[in-house]
């Protein structure tokens, strides 16, 4: 056929949406010749606006499941990958668990001209300014994440001491941006601790930090970040749930996606105490790599860490390995899990065992009960 048939809603610019229709025959070969600017003018402003802000009729946006996003915010524009943008054009917005309003226009437009959609989308905003979606690596358990996140987590860890006590402690997570590549984040344990003669519980050391990516660029997927965190000593140390002292941590971050498939991960910090008396600094460093076998964002993806700790003028340096999975729940990929097992490889062994986990909640992409 040379020529299909539209259903468009000339009164609210949807695209089979209503039940007051007007057919329209558009050429198909026509179709073939526009750019994404053009097809984004012609097709998608009818319900995004012509300016990317979702300005349109408010009778449309009543019959909308969702209110339309902004394309100029330049988070909401960023943070997600190309490729998640082009299974939403193709597939319709259900593909990850979008708004249902959304259409597939997988077999109206070729691959090019869904990337040049894509590409026009994106020139409602100054990409330079803030790091790419392609670079929103899947969070690893001890190498530091670089790139800024707005999101909250829980984060159990239980270890079996070799004296045969147990440490079990939740660390409570909010991170959120602000400007185009800084996070700050909030970090407060609550600790229980249990041996044979003692069980006691309460708050650890909270910590605040601050994060700057500092470099990014999604094309050889590669973004690197800096940021520091000081420790508050609100822990108790006689019981075992703090330091003591103020903990000065600053450190570098880095990812580097290799083909499509695998994500490395890297930090190194450095922890020192600002009472000299309470112990030596310590150098952390970490490695993560995680297989990304889905191809969507649910999904399980495999990985392992390894997780180093050299106190600095001292001999004592221990290695673990953690092997571990990571679980996204939605379709969106804003819901997930993530559990590990740190095995000590090198040095004195400080515990038996010890497992790790998270459960993450990515908040600015939907609610608890959305993206299924």
């Amino acid at each position: 056929m040379n020529k299909i048939i539209f259903v468009v809603l000339l009164t609210t610019g949807l695209i089979f949406a209503q039940q007051d229709t007007t057919e329209q025959a558009i050429d198909f070969e026509a179709i073939k010749t526009m750019n994404g600017k053009q097809i984004y003018e012609v097709f998608c402003a009818k319900c995004h606006g012509i300016d990317g802000k979702g300005n349109i009729p408010e009778e449309v946006k009543e019959s909308w499941d969702v209110p339309p996003p902004d394309f100029t915010d330049g988070y909401f524009n960023s943070r997600e990958a190309r490729k998640d943008w082009y299974a939403v054009i193709k597939y319709g917005g259900n593909a990850r668990g979008l708004s249902q309003t959304m259409p597939a226009f997988g077999e109206i437009f070729s691959e090019q001209q869904i990337y040049e959609i894509i590409e026009h989308i994106k020139s409602f905003v100054n990409q330079r300014k803030y790091p790419q979606g392609e670079l929103n690596f899947i969070r690893a358990h001890y190498a530091t994440k670089a790139y800024p996140e707005q999101e909250f987590l829980l984060i159990p860890t239980f270890t079996r001491e070799t004296s045969g006590a147990s440490n079990s402690k939740i660390i409570l997570y909010y991170a959120n941006r602000f400007g185009s590549r800084f996070q700050y984040e909030v970090k407060l344990p609550l600790q229980n601790l249990k041996s044979t003669v003692n069980n006691t519980t309460g708050i650890g050391d909270l910590e605040l930090g601050l994060k700057y990516a500092f470099y990014d660029n999604y094309k050889s997927m590669l973004i690197l970040t800096t940021g520091f965190e000081l420790s508050l000593p609100t822990g108790s140390e006689t019981k075992g749930f703090g330091k003591g002292t103020v903990l000065l941590i600053p450190y570098f971050a880095g990812a580097k996606g290799i083909g499509e498939k695998i994500e490395l991960q890297g930090s190194i910090k450095i922890e020192a105490p600002m009472n000299k008396s309470k112990g030596n600094p310590e150098l952390i460093y970490a490695l993560s790599t995680t297989l990304s076998i889905p191809e969507g964002k649910r999904g399980i993806f495999p990985g392992i860490e390894l997780v180093g700790t050299k106190t600095l003028g001292m001999d004592e340096h221990t290695i673990s390995i953690v092997p571990k999975i990571y679980i996204a729940l939605t379709k969106r990929g804003h819901l997930a899990i993530s559990i590990g097992r740190e095995i000590p490889v090198y040095g004195d062994k400080p515990f038996k065992y010890r497992y790790v986990g998270f459960i993450l909640w990515d908040y600015v992409d939907g609610g608890i009960f959305e993206g299924w």
